[in-house]
């Protein structure tokens, strides 16, 4: 309730006034008295409308019940739950306004009729209001209600449209919305006299009759449910004759009966995401009937891509999708055929001799050798499971085709003196890294990742949840662009990733050489959300090249190795700023030691009208830093910034 965030204030004014001790701690435990009382009406009013909404609903019974000292009762439903019910009076207070049912089965609050069902209508069933006392000023306290289990709240209001005000204080009584709730003469009902209308609703009393689920935790109100052969299940407490099982279509439902002990409730949904339902259990003891339900929501659990491929499922990665085609060796990426060889390893240090689409054991070592100009497409089969390591013995050439990685480690041999990936006379049209992992040894003697050569493009690079291990010191380059090179990327997306390693101060993430006079750049760039620990090329920038869109969002800079940054620099040895048509740039922070100079682009002017400049940082946004490893926890302030690759 909104009226304990309160309660400390006041007791802090108390505090400050200039009283006696002994009247300062009797105005305390005047405070706390007041505040118990109002929680007790409020608790008191709610288990009413609780107890109503059984009477209204019909299906459940009363297993057993107490009388309390106060005139009270205890119920324990058949459905496990028990209220404590107190007729007539709710309590001592100056206004309240009285719930009962109108005729068109609507809720009448105060007088005023609502728009909130109180009985079921077509398979719909009624709400239950909630209310609560929320402080305007001190000892000033008004009603609330909520019609949807306590997520949004509104004012109660008069016949008039004023907030009805309550006091725990005054000497006025005024009944609850239950006039009379007794056990009857026989004692086997409970009888239920509503206190607007006068209505009375009768429970039975069947001791022995129980049809309770205990819910496990709830997304939106449903219980998730995996698509495998176990399912999941959840206790239950069934007593009484038989149990029937309602269940929505294609679910796999069972239930016991155990009159001495909680069973279990095993559920099965179909193979397929998403599929939602009612599961309702009804238990009977000779004329009665107990009964519970639960909504469920299945959830689609991927254990091989290889498998889900075969059955034609589509497969995402970023901008890519891959999925079966017309023959066991046609490949479908975005929606255009191709001629590859499709196969699962699942032996350890296998080797790729050929081009093809290849699923891989999770946590296997392997070896890639580029022989052909095919697509080379590469997706770890677990969705789940380790990364699988495949080693680059060569260049990796693409001439017209694409590469496409999921969720694979890759790495060069020592001593490399070959590149990861080199692009010939033919634009790729993709090259896409979704949840991988990039090595480059230290040792490694080329300075670039990808090397694009005369007159040739890539039409999309995506690198996404990754991470890209760099220990070599001296120059290297994700993407590198030559002297004479005509060369324009229509896209490249780099997000939530993790650029890291050994200190390396002369890193470009696109870096076109400085004697470079052609149109060299890119047409649109989107770097969000990604962390460089120490990957920087001082004043010649970490990007540099023509840009024509670009979105640049949420990012972190760290150097701590006493180094200038600066993130955009224009293409060749041009000291002029950098200019984009289109784009955001907002929202980056930045962290370096030393008294050097943070600059997310060159020059005074912005690469966009409304470009934001970097924010730096008095200190590390990080609580722990592992520069070995790219790993991090971010300070609570700068959460949503950088990646957050689980």
């Amino acid at each position: 309730m909104k009226i304990y965030k309160y309660i400390g204030v006041a007791l802090m004014v108390l505090s400050l006034g200039a009283c006696k001790t002994d009247d300062l701690e009797r105005d305390i435990d005047a405070l706390k008295d007041r505040v118990t009382a109002m929680e007790a009406k409020v608790d008191r009013l709610n288990e009413s409308m609780n107890m109503i909404r059984v009477a209204l609903d019909g299906n459940k019974t009363i297993q057993c019940y107490t009388e309390n000292e106060d005139g009270s009762y205890t119920l324990t439903l058949s459905d496990g739950n028990t209220i404590t019910l107190t007729q007539g009076e709710i309590g001592a207070t100056d206004v309240y306004q009285e719930v009962s049912i109108s005729t068109d089965g609507n809720w009448v609050i105060g007088g005023v009729e609502t728009e909130h069902r109180a009985v079921a209508v077509d398979g719909v069933p009624g709400v239950t209001p909630q209310f609560r006392l929320t402080m305007e000023s001190e000892g000033k306290y008004y009603w609330e209600v909520s019609y949807d289990g306590e997520l949004t709240w509104e004012e109660v209001k008069s016949q008039q449209g004023t907030r009805v005000y309550a006091s725990a204080s005054g000497s006025s009584s005024v009944a609850g919305p239950i006039a009379s709730a007794v056990p009857n003469a026989t004692g086997d009902k409970f009888e239920i006299t509503l206190t607007g209308s006068g209505t009375k609703y009768e429970i039975p009393i069947v001791s022995g009759l129980a049809c309770a689920i205990t819910e496990p935790a709830l997304e939106d109100g449903f219980w998730i449910v995996p698509t495998t052969n176990t399912g999941a299940t959840t206790p239950i407490d069934l007593k009484g004759e038989a149990v029937l099982i309602s269940a929505p279509e294609g679910w796999t439902v069972t239930a016991s009966i155990d009159n001495s002990n909680p069973t279990t409730l095993s559920v099965t949904p179909p193979n397929q995401d998403g599929a939602e339902g009612i599961i309702t259990l009804q238990v009977n003891k000779g004329v009665y009937w107990a009964i519970d339900q639960i909504k469920v929501r299945s959830k689609k659990v991927i254990t091989s891509w290889y498998q889900e491929f075969l059955a034609g499922a589509e497969i995402v990665v970023n901008d890519v999708t891959i999925k079966k085609g017309s023959a066991d060796d046609k490949v479908l990426i975005n929606k255009e055929e191709v001629d590859l060889k499709v196969s699962l390893i699942s032996d350890d240090n296998a080797e790729i001799a050929e081009d093809g689409l290849y699923f891989i054991g999770a946590g296997l070592n392997v070896t890639y050798k580029n022989s052909q100009n095919k697509n080379k497409v590469l997706i770890n089969d677990s969705p789940t499971g380790e990364k699988p390591v495949v080693t680059c013995t060569n260049t990796i050439t693409l001439n017209g085709t694409s590469l496409i990685c999921k969720n694979v480690a890759l790495k060069l041999n020592e001593n490399a003196t070959y590149r990861f990936l080199t692009i010939n006379t033919n634009n790729a049209p993709y090259v896409a890294f979704d949840g991988c992992n990039l090595e480059v040894p230290s040792t490694a003697t080329q300075n670039a990742f990808c090397y694009a050569s005369t007159a040739v493009a890539i039409n999309s690079f995506t690198l996404h949840k990754s991470k890209i291990k760099i220990d070599k010191s001296t120059e290297y380059n994700i993407i590198s662009v030559g002297k004479d090179n005509f060369v324009n990327f229509n896209s490249i997306s780099v997000e939530n990733t993790i650029f890291y390693g050994n200190n390396a101060s002369t890193f470009k993430l696109f870096g076109v050489n400085n004697g470079n006079t052609t149109n060299a750049g890119i047409g649109s760039l989107v770097l969000r959300n990604t962390t460089f620990l120490n990957m920087h090329y001082a004043g010649y920038g970490i990007v540099n090249g023509d840009i024509s869109t670009m979105i640049v969002k949420n990012n972190i800079i760290y150097a701590d190795n006493n180094n200038n940054v600066t993130v955009f620099r224009k293409r060749g040895n041009s000291s002029a700023s950098l200019q984009a048509t289109d784009g955001e740039v907002a929202d980056n922070i930045g962290y370096i030691i030393g008294d050097f100079y943070l600059n997310l682009w060159q020059g005074d002017t912005p690469p966009l009208e409304n470009a934001e400049k970097i924010q730096k940082l008095d200190a590390s946004p990080f609580e722990s830093l592992d520069k070995s490893t790219g790993t991090y926890v971010l300070k609570p302030e700068y959460q949503g910034y950088g990646a957050t690759i689980e």
